[in-house]
């Protein structure tokens, strides 16, 4: 029994670290098989999470319709649901593209058809006209042919020999070297015309057979191309379906989020679709930053005066930097980035990244007017409204972005974006240093109530390369 307990414990262990082994590589092969799916069984998958998220709203059931707990839920499916329009925005892409290049194939081919058909016309006629000169050429020679037969002047010495004298030898021999050479120039002519004929012959029949196989796959691509037309329909009704019904969750979605807002103070962003908005601000930024040097090559800092439109919601603010030399910024730059936070007054985050689907930086919920700050030293590349044709603010509101001019640890360039300001206290083009008020806080553009939006993006100013801000706040 002792030898037993012994080994008891090993044994114990052995096991554990086996089934624990055997669940890293179930995993591994999970998420391998998962990245390997077709756009069918990934599709399977998105629509099996939706009914489990659905099911779980179902569970909360009205007594917990209200909570953070069901709107995190919600959160989960509406996730899923993007997810799910993605895939089938991609297939509609695709068969798309599908249908474009079949049309244009079969517009080339229709083409490549009516030039063929030229080409045998064009053939065609001068086949016709090579055929009347050779009759007329071979008429000639057959009739020449009969005369010397009916002449029975056969015998050439003959004719020559039986002339009467030497000027009569003369004539005769001119006029048989004459009568030999045009023969046989016709006969040549002949020939030729006969090869000329066989080989417009052979092109034209090549040609109808090349028309005959395009013929062929024209009615084969028009074939595939009324197949995939109707394969985009379908495609194409089911994303409009898929549409409708995440604008329906997101409806829902927002109207508890705004209550859920208001009863706790804590504001964040609308769940919206934007994604053509942050593709335009990115092709924005991404010109802008290609606009500026790098800021360790500026002299001086300028003094900025911001004037607020009628639409500001605060009086004039006059904002004054001191001169920064070059040496100065070089030594800044020395070191790497290291933010502080952009409303000094508020450090506790409201809304963290990716706390909801889509959410694409760090919240701070404060009152309007707020100052925000630089959470580094940089160069702004751009300070802007975002609005709609009807004069109303959408998306980032007014927002301030800048370039810093420290890096990461590997080297990276980082860019923070401050959104939703009430005003502006910046320009584009302006050196900033850290902790330099640069916007008093609101509520402008896609939010529920005043705060800093903040994001850290690395190691390009688009929207993809967000990063979570509290892996870089202190």
């Amino acid at each position: 029994m002792k030898r037993i307990s012994i080994f008891k414990k090993p044994v114990c262990v052995l096991v554990a670290f086996c089934v624990l082994f055997t669940f890293v590589q179930f995993s591994e092969v999970s998420v391998s098989a998962q990245d390997n799916l077709s756009p069918e069984q990934e599709k399977a998958v998105l629509e099996q999470k939706i009914k489990e998220a659905a099911n779980k709203l179902d569970d909360l059931g009205v007594q917990k319709a209200d909570t953070q707990e069901y709107l995190d839920a919600l959160n989960e499916k509406i996730k899923y649901l993007e997810q799910e329009k993605e895939l089938v925005s991609d297939e509609v892409d695709k068969d798309q593209t599908t249908v474009n290049d079949l049309q244009d194939q079969c517009e080339k081919n229709e083409t490549e058809i009516k030039n063929a058909e030229q080409e045998v016309a064009g053939l065609t006629a001068e086949l016709d006209e090579a055929t009347e000169d050779f009759s007329e050429n071979y008429d000639q020679y057959c009739r020449r042919m009969r005369a010397m037969y009916i002449s029975g002047e056969t015998n050439v010495l003959t004719f020559l020999i039986t002339s009467n004298d030497i000027s009569q030898l003369l004539t005769r021999y001119e006029m048989i070297r004459r009568v030999s050479k045009q023969d046989g120039e016709l006969l040549e002519t002949i020939h030729s015309q006969i090869e000329s004929i066989n080989k417009s012959k052979a092109e034209i029949t090549e040609k109808k057979q090349l028309m005959a196989q395009q013929r062929t796959q024209l009615l084969q691509k028009k074939e595939a191309l009324e197949k995939s037309i109707t394969d985009l329909n379908v495609k194409q009704t089911e994303l409009d379906s898929k549409k409708t019904n995440l604008s329906s969750e997101r409806a829902n979605a927002n109207m508890l989020l705004k209550k859920i807002s208001d009863e706790t103070g804590y504001y964040t962003e609308f769940l919206e679709d934007n994604k053509e908005v942050l593709e335009d601000i990115d092709r924005e930024l991404a010109l802008k930053d290609s606009q500026y040097a790098d800021p360790t090559t500026t002299t001086t800092t300028t003094t900025t005066t911001k004037k607020p439109s009628a639409q500001d919601q605060d009086n004039s603010e006059k904002t004054t930097s001191t001169t920064t030399t070059a040496t100065e910024k070089q030594e800044n730059t020395a070191k790497y980035i290291s933010l502080t936070y952009p409303v000094p007054t508020q450090k506790k985050i409201t809304c963290p990244f990716h706390g909801y689907t889509g959410h694409s930086g760090a919240d701070f919920s404060c009152p309007t007017g707020s100052t925000v700050v630089a959470a580094e030293s940089g160069v702004v590349i751009t300070s802007a409204d975002l609005k709609n044709p009807d004069g109303s603010y959408r998306s980032y509101g007014r927002y301030i972005v800048i370039r810093h001019d420290k890096t990461t640890s590997s080297g990276d360039r980082v860019y923070t974006l401050y959104a939703h300001n009430s005003s502006r206290l910046v320009s584009e083009g302006d050196y900033v240093k850290k902790g330099q008020a640069i916007a008093k806080s609101g509520s402008t553009g896609n939010s529920t109530g005043p705060h800093c939006h903040f994001e850290v993006r690395t190691p390009t100013s688009g929207y993809s390369d967000c990063k979570n801000p509290e892996k870089y706040l202190p």
